[in-house]
């Protein structure tokens, strides 16, 4: 039997508040200007260039990386350090590498073979950088997590990956348009669209898997009919509280639930994987 992992999306909200939450928080784009330096040091410098391109390489899986805990800080309202984030991610760069290499492999088979299973294949995996990153998996296990939210997904998926193309393709013919007339001009311009466009991409996806992933809801089943012949299982009524009695809060726990390491007091996050606490 199927299960359906966490909730549904709704793709027009997940846009526009990701534009938001990048509107309200420009440091989120911070990242990203390290991918840009490195390709406009590689354009001045031409003998460098190779090195640029290998730096440019290694440096798009940090930063895809670094979004995750990023945006988990923002959305429990916590305080936030780019070059922490990227310290995180830079610890899980093969994990991240051999995902990214994986998961573009498959999609490009997936569209050598035909284009429908191709697209199918990016739906699924769409979201592994998140599930490596904030759930502590490995490249195959996170792929794999990543299908299990995505798979019946895959219409709000898609949706939010065409409104990323189109736009992207609109940000292509603004550069191509300004670089005819003036090449410094469209690279000026492709500098301060691509920067906000790259960050808003890593976020949309980051915050679908925070707000609508496994942590959201767990796992439920997509038939609640019980089989033929069988009762229903007993559900347990919660025991009815008072209104007048005091709000006791759980005593806190010294370990995080998902990585094991010590909390210290007071923290929201968890120092080593970045769980919220």
């Amino acid at each position: 039997m199927k299960q359906t992992v966490g909730k549904p999306i709704q793709a027009a909200d997940v846009l526009f508040t990701s534009a938001r939450m990048l509107g309200r928080t420009p440091a989120l784009m911070l990242p990203q200007v390290v991918i840009l330096i490195l390709a406009l040091i590689g354009d001045v410098a031409s003998r460098i260039a190779i090195v640029t391109t290998i730096l440019s390489f290694i440096a798009s899986f940090v930063v895809a990386g670094a979004y995750p805990s990023m945006v988990q800080a923002v959305l429990g309202g916590a305080q936030f350090s780019p070059a922490d984030s990227m310290r995180m991610a830079l610890q899980r760069f093969w994990t991240l590498l051999v995902a990214g290499i994986l998961v573009g492999v498959f999609v490009v088979l997936g569209f050598v073979a035909v284009i429908v299973p191709g697209i199918i294949i990016a739906t699924w995996y769409a979201y592994t950088v998140p599930a490596v990153m904030l759930e502590n998996k490995g490249a195959m296990d996170g792929m794999a997590a990543s299908k299990a939210f995505g798979r019946d997904k895959k219409w709000s998926t898609f949706l939010m990956l065409l409104a990323i193309g189109a736009l992207g393709l609109v940000v292509f013919a603004i550069d191509a348009g300004l670089s005819l007339a003036s090449p410094i001009l469209g690279r000026v311009v492709d500098s301060l669209l691509s920067v906000p466009l790259d960050a808003w991409i890593a976020v949309v996806f980051t915050y679908t898997y925070i707000t609508c992933g496994p942590s959201s809801l767990g796992a439920q089943s997509e038939s609640a009919s019980p089989v033929m012949g069988e009762a229903p299982p007993a559900q347990s009524q919660p025991t009815p509280v008072p209104s007048w009695a005091p709000y006791v809060a759980p005593p806190p726990s010294n370990f995080c639930r998902n990585c094991g390491s010590p909390i210290q007091p007071g923290s929201k996050f968890c120092s080593e994987c970045g769980t919220a606490l």
